[in-house]
Order: C-alpha cells, then structure tokens, then sequence
C-alpha cells in the first residue's frame, strides 16, 4: 500500500469527520462559525480525490480507488445543494435521501482507511463516532441546523 495514499485516506476522512462534527457543534453554540467548519470537511473530498487517483496510478485495488470517491461524489452534491443552488435540504423532502448519502460518503472512506491500514481505519472510526455523538447533541438542540444567514434554526418542541 502506498504510504501517500495511506495518509490521505487517513488524514482526510478523520479532518473530514472532525471538521463536520465541530460544524454540529457550532451550530448550537457558534452558529456564525457552523457554514465554514462544514465547507472544510466538504473540502477534504479533495485528498480523497488526490488517493484514488494514486490508487488508480500505482494499479490498487477497484476498491482503493472507488471508497474514496464516494466522498467526493457526496462533496459535489453537498456543494451543488448548499453553495450553487443555495437550496434548504434540511427543510425539504429531500433530508433523507440526503442525509443517506452523507452516511454512505462516511462509511465509504471508514472502509477505505481500514482497508489502507487496521490503525489509520481505527482513528477514523473514532472520529466517526466523535462526529455522530456532534450530530446527535446538535440535533437535540437545534433540530437540522442553521439557516444560510446563520441564525438558529429551532426544533418545534414535542410539548
């Protein structure tokens, strides 16, 4: 296994995940902040391009080339929804199909560090988690996030 595709995969799916889950969180405590720490963990679909190109240059497994590139796939949808077509999916009959995509780009670069390295796929893994814990608080507190102008978007209350 290529070490420079190794530390890609390592390092952008575990900034990816650290980046959005900082992005949950900011959206309860620093919402002005939220948009920003979300495009660079959108951003990290870069690298993830970058390792399967390796992967592709140096014969890798189809694996090793595709894992990645669901990320990317997800980043050009996050881009096209949020910045192109400044469209509220979280408000729309869209989230679901949405927010599975956001999962499968996640699972998708897990598989990918732990088929480049059982350690590098451990770390990622754990920010995984650190990410869905971020979600969940957020989720909690302020329902599906911010609107574009970054004020709280409150979650009707069940009472």
């Amino acid at each position: 296994m290529d070490s420079i595709h190794v530390s890609l995969v390592v390092a952008a799916g575990s900034l990816a995940n650290l980046a959005i889950g900082a992005m949950f969180v900011a959206r309860v405590r620093r919402p002005e902040r939220a948009r920003g720490l979300g495009f660079f963990g959108t951003a990290m679909a870069l690298p993830l391009a970058a390792a399967s190109l390796i992967a592709f240059l140096d014969g890798m497994h189809p694996w090793d080339i595709a894992l990645p590139l669901v990320f990317v796939v997800f980043a050009v949808i996050e881009v096209g929804v949020d910045v192109i077509a400044d469209f509220d999916v979280r408000s729309s009959r869209w989230l679901w199909p949405y927010l599975t995509s956001f999962y499968v780009a996640q699972w998708a670069v897990i598989g990918a560090a732990f088929r480049a390295s059982e350690v590098g796929g451990a770390v990622v893994l754990v920010t995984y988690f650190v990410c869905l814990a971020s979600a969940a608080y957020s989720y909690r507190r302020v329902g599906h996030g911010t609107d574009h102008e970054g004020s709280v978007e409150q979650r009707p209350s069940l009472v």
